[in-house]
């Protein structure tokens, strides 16, 4: 470098500029009001991540039909309750099903159309109802809407391009990103596990969770098990909990008689 460059550099006191943590700190208390944290209202799912927080990416994987929109309609009703109301990119199933489906209709957002295969649409829509509702929390269901994998020579490379998008936007703009995502196994399938999510590893790298859950109908026609596969956060692996459906809502398993009931639709 040139003695110029360097003395510029000793000088540099732009927004990128290198501080110490003691000043980081302080900047972490002036922003505190956008820190977001939520509980999920399923104990055992809360103790073992210690909340939602703003910044992160969560997946939500599973066989289909075996309860991966039903959990993200479960949380987003528990956020509710916290006076969080997320945005929902319900590509999978129609607005007016997917409304349906809830015990009592929410007030969450929606764009009014949806476009697949448009991430700068899907941002912009983010920012947007940010900007108009302040919405943190984003459900996407799910990741294969957002990329044309007809068009794209190398499907893997696509995806890891699009799910480290959704972790910068996450990560920089304090938001909470749900992203459901297909197995490449079926439910008959066992050992399950991050490793068949589909078409891309970068699913599970790039994430700082992942929710396996797949139904258990041995145990009964309205029971799941949710497994954390990993939380970068709190560290914590393969943590198993067993939901059961009540009320068209999944919610942890606390009394044996509750797995009787059949109301799995």
């Amino acid at each position: 470098m040139t003695e110029k460059t360097l003395k510029d550099l000793a000088e540099y006191s732009g927004e990128d500029q290198v501080i110490s943590s003691h000043e980081m700190s302080l900047k972490f208390e002036e922003g505190r009001d956008s820190i977001i944290r939520v509980k999920s209202f399923i104990p055992s799912l809360d103790q073992a991540i210690e909340d939602f927080r703003d910044g992160e990416l969560i997946v939500i994987s599973g066989p289909t039909k075996n309860g991966k929109t039903l959990l993200a309609q479960s949380l987003t009703v528990n956020f509710i309750k916290q006076q969080e109301f997320p945005l929902w990119f319900t590509y999978e199933v129609p607005v007016r099903q997917f409304l349906g489906q809830f015990p009592e209709f929410p007030l969450i957002y929606l764009p009014s159309n949806l476009k697949v295969h448009a991430m700068k649409w899907f941002q912009e829509r983010v920012w947007e109802s940010f900007l108009k509702y302040r919405t943190r929390i984003v459900f996407i269901d799910h990741l294969h809407y957002l990329i044309d994998l007809a068009r794209t020579r190398n499907p893997s490379i696509e995806i890891g391009q699009v799910i480290r998008s959704l972790k910068d936007l996450a990560r920089d703009n304090g938001f909470i990103i749900f992203l459901l995502c297909h197995t490449t196994k079926g439910a008959s399938e066992n050992n399950l596990s991050y490793e068949s999510i589909r078409d891309s590893s970068f699913v599970s790298q790039e994430s700082d969770c992942v929710l396996m859950i797949k139904r258990t109908p041995d145990k009964g026609e309205n029971t799941a098990r949710l497994r954390v596969e990993f939380h970068r956060r709190t560290g914590i692996l393969e943590k198993v909990i067993d939901l059961v459906k009540v009320n068209r809502l999944l919610q942890e398993v606390t009394r044996k008689e509750e797995t009787t009931r059949r109301d799995w639709e």
